[in-house]
């Protein structure tokens, strides 16, 4: 893996440290602004998954896998440069719906990682992620951590 401190200010970018539980040692590498070194993570996240038994959280949660968070960052990346952060997910979103056998062309769920004729059954969903079942798909979708995701106080 190549040294990530040698990469311009990367030194504020993530904090370092061996942690070790029962398990063994461990590596924690913890990001901090993300979307200023959000290039830095994606690297990182990409070298690790080389290694064997590599893994990641975010927020405390264990992710699947570092190739989903490293698809989930990417579209967030993705997303920096639009003014309209809303739109951009939401035609991602409907790009996808479009591009498979989804068949839900009505649907607003507003981001390309949760799929609401799996998760729930066929029943369309609302469009706020303010809803408890859009809540679990988030969760489920690994992406409830996305700044991305417009969450309101509706029920």
């Amino acid at each position: 893996m190549p040294d990530l401190r040698s990469e311009h200010s990367s030194e504020q970018a993530f904090t370092h440290d061996v942690e070790e539980t029962g398990a063994g040692l461990h590596h924690v590498v913890n990001f901090t602004n993300l979307p200023e070194h959000i290039d830095l993570a994606l690297h990182a996240i990409g070298e690790s998954a080389r290694i064997p038994g590599a893994w990641a959280t975010v927020g405390g949660q264990r992710m699947s896998s570092l190739v989903a968070l490293w698809n989930r960052l990417d579209c967030y990346r993705q997303s920096l440069s639009w003014s309209d952060r809303a739109a951009y997910c939401q035609d991602k979103a409907a790009s996808i719906r479009s591009g498979s056998s989804c068949g839900l062309a009505f649907c607003s769920v507003p981001c390309r990682f949760s799929c609401p004729l799996c998760a729930l059954n066929g029943r369309p969903l609302a469009q706020s992620f303010g809803y408890p079942q859009t809540q679990v798909l988030a969760v489920l979708g690994e992406i409830d951590w996305c700044p991305n995701l417009a969450r309101s106080t509706e029920s």
